[in-house]
């Protein structure tokens, strides 16, 4: 801002100069003392450092910002993970808390039904003494049965309560378990014929005793080997192993592809207990929770199954209780395996290597009756594979019966053989089959089935032009309108909730009947003059199947060998089939359905005395004359002429 006198220097020094543009001026003198006023100037343009330029500050401002971001974003994270955890205890604890009012709730219900279970298996004991009729036996023992199961069911959640009040001891008694591990094995062996399913038992040494509790093992296995007889379908294998594992020693690979990941995965000092089967198997997401108390799975082909989610619930606490632990080994479609793994201190006894699946031994004390009446009391499938029809009442209706549950089958059977003739499927694929191949009258089927349900089976049955006109029932335990909507919707002709009257049952059935009888009034009245249908309660599937065989014999219905045989190989049926269905619609057989056309056609020609009657009789098929004339006044009360 002012002058700077450098004297004799020739330069001059300017320091903290800010950056931007300036004017460097000079004036020089001479010797003389003389200064030229005007001097000489510069332009001189100061640049700021980098860390002063307008983007250094845009990264200041960028990275201040970041920074505070990030410090937010942290502290939001962490109060989020903070909420997420304290809603996860939250969820737990209510969980636990549901879990424990379920389990209080169902042990003081268990309790509850003790007594009247107690009042009902006391005499029925005494009953089985008496000298009663073989029905009465049956009945008898299916009471007996299905009481036995509920008892176990009761006794299992009871057992799950204990567990959790923590009043549940061990009481541990030195045992075999090879010895009784394939006992019980054995104690099954009368469900697998019936399922035929192969039943093997593997031990790698001959005898082997361990402190156990003998009723909680007995437990744990009665519910392995339940599960797996429960999920193995007809012509599968189960296979129980017992194996000693020693640490330091090579685990034996063993046949078994799902029991050897189990083994080659544990190195501690155990005693494997194995059941695996050949059944559906599951996904990685089922096996997370099959443990789970109360747990079923959501898809249909495990519901029908009707677990409770108690047992593999109370085998994993029992194993527990053992100081041991479960793990399970399980591929979609190609079956399970579940390992016990219990640790022990104690030397086996090794008398050679043992396997066998034919060896008779069952547990030697109180229970073992019960075990297998317990085991025969699952249902078997029967089906009724061959007909004989001349063993049927050609009077009574056909009724088939597709359930489950075999003793709910006989059970329905008891009440309505005397007024109709049953055949049974024992699932929804093997009553479709039978459907399709018996053509029944009516048809009575559960809702939750193995194979195919009722809602399915239903569908199919009401798509298909050779069973369309068949009513359905559909029994059902769920009595919520969304279940019956949809069996509607399938075109269930009716629905009977569980439990059922069996007299309401029969007036079901009965009102049915009397529908179809009145629809067959109305396809007989169709198929006069002019050969259509316009009825509206006439099922549009029906009225194609009658548009059609109505046509093929208009068609055809000049030529004298237009029979039964050609009629049904252009309906694409067998005889039977074609016979059945038109038996269903108009209560004719197809040879009579057949003249009951071609005579309604010379009705009409007659009307319209297109010809003479003997000519008549040839356009509509008939060869013998005499033979039209009686068939004609059969059908229409007046001989040809006088009609």
């Amino acid at each position: 801002d002012s002058w700077i006198y450098a004297g004799y220097r020739n330069f001059a020094n300017y320091t903290n100069i800010p950056p931007g543009n300036y004017i460097f001026h000079v004036k020089g003198s001479n010797n003389d003392g003389i200064w030229n006023e005007s001097g000489v100037s510069i332009n001189i343009n100061i640049n700021p450092p980098p860390w002063k330029k307008w983007w250094a500050y845009m990264l200041y401002i960028i990275t201040i910002i970041s920074v505070i971001y990030a410090l937010w974003a942290f502290n939001a994270k962490r109060r989020q993970l903070k909420y997420n955890l304290h809603i996860e205890k939250l969820e737990k604890k209510k969980l636990g808390e549901l879990d424990r009012l379920k389990s209080k709730f169902f042990a003081n219900i268990s309790h509850e039904f003790r007594t009247p279970l107690t009042l009902i298996l006391g005499p029925l004991r005494n009953l089985d003494k008496e000298d009663l009729s073989s029905k009465n036996k049956n009945e008898l023992n299916v009471i007996q049965r299905n009481a036995l199961r509920l008892q176990r069911l009761i006794n299992q959640l009871l057992s799950l309560s204990k567990l959790e009040s923590g009043t549940m001891k061990l009481q541990l008694r030195k045992l075999d378990i090879v010895k009784l591990a394939r006992g019980y094995t054995q104690a099954f062996e009368s469900l697998a014929k019936q399922k035929n399913i192969r039943l093997e038992f593997y031990s790698n040494h001959e005898e082997f005793y361990m402190p156990v509790d003998k009723d909680k093992l007995e437990k744990i296995l009665f519910n392995l080997l339940s599960n797996a007889f429960k999920f193995t379908p007809d012509g599968g294998n189960i296979k129980v192993s017992i194996i000693w594992l020693e640490e330091d020693k090579i685990i034996q690979t063993v046949d078994d592809i799902r029991l050897n990941a189990l083994l080659q995965s544990s190195r501690e000092r155990s005693v494997v207990i194995a059941v695996s089967d050949t059944g559906k198997g599951m996904e990685t997401e089922e096996i997370n929770h099959i443990f789970d108390r109360f747990y079923q799975a959501d898809d249909m082909s495990t519901m029908f199954q009707k677990s409770t989610g108690i047992g593999l619930a109370l085998t994993r606490e029992l194993v527990e209780l053992h100081n041991g632990h479960i793990e399970v080994s399980s591929e979609p479609g190609k079956g399970s395996c579940f390992g016990v793994f219990i640790g022990t201190e104690n030397e086996p006894i090794i008398d050679g290597l043992i396997q066998s699946d034919n060896e008779s031994f069952l547990p030697d004390d109180e229970d073992a009756s019960e075990i297998d009446n317990l085991t025969i009391s699952h249902d078997k499938n029967s089906l009724q594979e061959h007909i004989d029809p001349g063993s049927f009442d050609e009077k009574k209706p056909i009724l088939l019966i597709v359930e489950d549950n075999a003793d709910l089958r006989k059970y329905i059977k008891g009440h309505l053989e005397n007024t109709c003739n049953i055949i049974e499927a024992g699932d929804g694929k093997k009553g479709l089959q039978i459907a399709l191949d018996h053509i029944p009258d009516i048809i009575l089927s559960d809702v939750m089935m193995p194979e195919m349900d009722g809602y399915e089976l239903c569908g199919k049955l009401k798509s298909d032009e050779r069973t369309s006109h068949i009513p359905v029932i559909l029994l059902t335990a769920r009595a919520s309108i969304e279940s019956k909507l949809e069996g509607l919707e399938t075109g269930a002709d009716d629905f009977l909730t569980k439990p059922f009257d069996p007299q309401e049952l029969i007036i079901r059935i009965q009102n049915l009947i009397t529908q179809r009888e009145k629809l067959k009034a109305i396809y007989l009245k169709s198929i006069a003059s002019p050969l259509s249908l316009s009825d509206s309660s006439v099922t549009s599937i029906d009225k194609k199947f009658m548009e059609k065989i109505l046509m093929l014999i208009e068609k055809n219905i000049t030529d004298p060998d237009f029979i039964v045989e050609r009629l049904s190989n252009e309906m694409a049926l067998s005889r039977m089939q074609l016979h059945r269905k038109l038996r269903g619609l108009v209560n004719q057989s197809a040879s009579d359905f057949i003249r009951t056309v071609r005579l309604n056609k010379a009705a009409i020609l007659i009307k319209q005395k297109s010809a003479n009657i003997a000519e008549i009789a040839y356009d509509v098929g008939f060869n013998n004359p005499s033979y039209f004339a009686e068939c004609f006044k059969k059908q229409f009360g007046k001989l040809p002429s006088e009609y």
